[in-house]
């Protein structure tokens, strides 16, 4: 449980390699619920979050979940490893703790000390899986040997982190500037994110002053945060326009590869209602495979533009948006079919 999408996707990342069925909340309400209705074997949980914070979360699922609470190992997720930190979570109901950024060895020593070993087996990655290659990302701002220490996948998928770090800086920068000035607790919270989604990506500088701003809001120190918040800003937009031509770059070299010849609206429509049916029963990663899918075809301009934006939400977690996009998209495809 993490409510950064950053550090979800980089969990998965290091996770998907081994024999675990994978379950994400984004909050702790989710969390609880998840676990009053499902037996897991472990549960990463972030500390700080909005809201609802990990420590409460986890009282209240070793409290009030039965079985389903207390037999789980618990393992907290922090930015923050101070001394005396591992004894505070065993207090809350944790029997372990790891930092962020995560570390490939130190998860790998946690899973050692907590996983039976039938599901630590490691899975091979796909032979069409290209490993992450550091010349093919000259990108101002980031440290890509850096970010090989926290992320496990291969090219693709650092291309998906970085397309969701740019997403989720649209609305990161506007909720930064909304809260520097209104609500020092939640900025701290938001500012603590971005310290670990960018160190994710290695983004250090940003990290670093990330860092220093949560450091400051946690002293109280107003005059830091108002001197040298607008470096922070100036440094994180630099960034994300630095990413953002480095992805167009590569969608104008994916453009022009060659497509798939066009679907009849029909089929279009199936495929869409099947999607949108694979993300009612919660199987989000089987509607974003239908939607891939039919990106690869030649699409009508207006048909294309919203599989773009539905596998945007999809890749954000937003799942109740993408499902709205694709109801709207089913019934625009409906219509044309009953025209034609």
């Amino acid at each position: 449980m993490d409510d950064n999408v950053i550090n979800r996707k980089v969990a998965r990342g290091f996770l998907k390699n081994y024999a675990f069925d994978l379950t994400e909340a984004e909050n702790g309400p989710e969390a609880i619920e998840l676990v009053r209705n499902i037996r897991y074997d472990i549960i990463f949980m972030d500390h700080m979050m909005p809201g609802m914070d990990g420590i409460e979360a986890a009282e209240i699922i070793r409290r009030d979940c039965g079985e389903n609470g207390t037999t789980p190992v618990m393992v907290a997720l922090t930015a923050n490893a101070m001394e005396g930190m591992r004894e505070h979570f065993l207090k809350c109901g944790f029997q372990d703790f790891i930092s962020k950024p995560l570390d490939r060895k130190e998860l790998n020593q946690l899973l050692l000390r907590w996983i039976p070993e039938k599901h630590r087996k490691q899975k091979e990655l796909p032979e069409e899986a290209r490993p992450l290659d550091p010349s093919e990302f000259k990108i101002d701002g980031l440290d890509i040997n850096a970010a090989m220490e926290y992320f496990s996948g291969d090219e693709d998928s650092f291309v998906d982190l970085l397309e969701l770090y740019c997403m989720d800086g649209k609305r990161k920068t506007a909720l930064l500037h909304e809260l520097v000035d209104s609500d020092i607790l939640h900025y701290q919270i938001e500012v603590h994110g971005l310290k670990s989604a960018s160190a994710n990506i290695g983004a250090m500088e940003v990290s670093a002053m990330a860092r220093a701003q949560e450091n400051a809001a946690a002293q109280g120190d107003s005059a830091f945060i108002t001197e040298q918040f607008p470096v922070l800003m100036a440094e994180y937009e630099t960034l994300l326009a630095n990413i953002e031509q480095f992805l167009e770059g590569r969608r104008q070299e994916d453009d022009g590869a060659e497509k798939l010849p066009g679907l009849p609206i029909q089929e279009l429509a199936e495929q869409t209602e099947a999607a949108l049916e694979e993300l009612k029963h919660f199987r989000s990663r089987n509607c974003a495979e239908r939607v891939e899918g039919m990106l690869l075809h030649e699409l009508p301009e207006e048909v294309g533009k919203r599989l773009l934006q539905i596998r945007e939400q999809l890749r954000l977690y937003e799942d109740d948006n993408a499902e709205d996009l694709l109801s709207q998209l089913l019934s625009i495809l409906k219509k044309e079919e009953e025209v034609k």
